[in-house]
């Protein structure tokens, strides 16, 4: 396979160093910072937020790096994430020191549960709480809240009704956010997919999400991630994870990523589109192809490191469809540069 980086030594430094970056910034919680900013760059008024969902995506990035040093900081992050666990093996996406006013979502439960799994440890089930958070069609809302369609999951009704307990809480997030109770969110639907597998009940997300490649709506599909690159990230993971209902779309969405790839390597507006890109392509295996928009991209990962061995802070989520407010930090940049990096030199191996 033709390669542009000088030699395996760059991408191990490279590794090692982004590893040491994030074992440095790793709260002593376990937990990974999250700032919030109105700056559509994260570049001033950035304030620090507190969630589950960076922990649970950093532990997932880490896990290819296949390093000790990375299994100690996921030994921390999962201890953290086990003890934000509320009843009913649900998780919210804001955590201690945050006030406890959201819902649970399928989203930090899905994305969860999946790599506390991955990693052998043991929860109560909760797939049926997830089960009976769907509408008509069979699409799971992101909120986890009580609704007038019948469900048979008991386990359901025991985390729903429990929200009415702060139903004002509610009520006011509801009403000053573009958060919605009824949100329905493609990319969310997809990290359940990958958590539940393929099965009779998530069929209609993999019929949700092909229909979104054909019309084309992957840019504005999902008001809070809200990329195309982040949703290619996600819906190609469950093909690697071994759901084949997306291969119809395969040549489709490799073609749509690398229309978007620059001549420096840069895939989309910056270095995470980048590394979301160079994932998605990995996962379906376009390096046979032997084409040089992968190892572009890497070339340019590498060059955009910083000189305490991680990435810039860079949108990966955001408040709605006005945009008005993003999230990122160094550490999920991180993680989601050094999963591409250990996969790509995997590949060579």
């Amino acid at each position: 396979m033709h390669t542009l980086t000088k030699s395996r030594n760059d991408l191990e430094q490279a590794i090692a160093e982004g590893i040491d970056f994030l074992r440095a910034m790793q709260l002593p919680s376990g937990a990974f910072r999250m700032f919030c900013s109105p700056h559509p760059l994260l570049e001033e008024e950035c304030k620090p937020d507190y969630s589950t969902f960076p922990t649970a995506q950093i532990s997932y990035c880490l896990n290819f790096t296949k390093s000790e040093r990375a299994e100690e900081i996921v030994r921390k992050a999962i201890r953290f994430l086990v003890n934000a666990m509320q009843d009913g093996c649900v998780w919210r996406y804001t955590c201690s020191p945050n006030p406890d006013y959201l819902p649970p979502d399928v989203d930090d439960t899905a994305c969860i549960s999946f790599v506390l799994r991955r990693h052998g440890v043991s929860f109560p089930d909760n797939i049926g709480v997830i089960l009976g958070n769907r509408d008509s069609r069979g699409l799971f809302y992101t909120w986890i809240l009580p609704r007038l369609t019948w469900t048979t999951h008991m386990s359901y009704w025991r985390v729903a009704l429990r929200q009415l307990l702060k139903l004002r809480q509610l009520y006011y997030f509801y009403r000053v956010t573009e958060c919605k109770p009824n949100d329905l969110d493609p990319v969310i639907n997809a990290n359940v997919l990958h958590y539940l597998g393929e099965r009779p009940e998530t069929a209609p997300i993999v019929r949700c999400l092909i229909q979104i490649i054909e019309e084309q709506t992957e840019e504005t599909c999902d008001k809070y991630y809200a990329s195309r690159f982040t949703f290619y990230y996600f819906l190609s993971r469950n093909h690697a994870a071994g759901i084949r209902g997306f291969g119809p779309v395969r040549d489709t969405i490799i073609e749509r990523i690398k229309s978007y790839a620059h001549p420096n390597g840069v895939i989309g507006d910056h270095i995470l589109h980048t590394a979301l890109a160079a994932c998605a392509l990995m996962d379906w295996e376009d390096w046979k192809d032997h084409s040089p928009v992968l190892d572009n991209a890497i070339q340019a990962i590498l060059r955009a490191r910083g000189p305490n061995g991680g990435w810039q802070k860079l949108p990966i989520y955001f408040s709605g469809q006005s945009k008005k407010l993003v999230w990122s930090s160094e550490e999920i940049t991180t993680g989601f540069c050094l999963e591409a990096l250990s996969r790509y030199r995997d590949m060579q191996s």
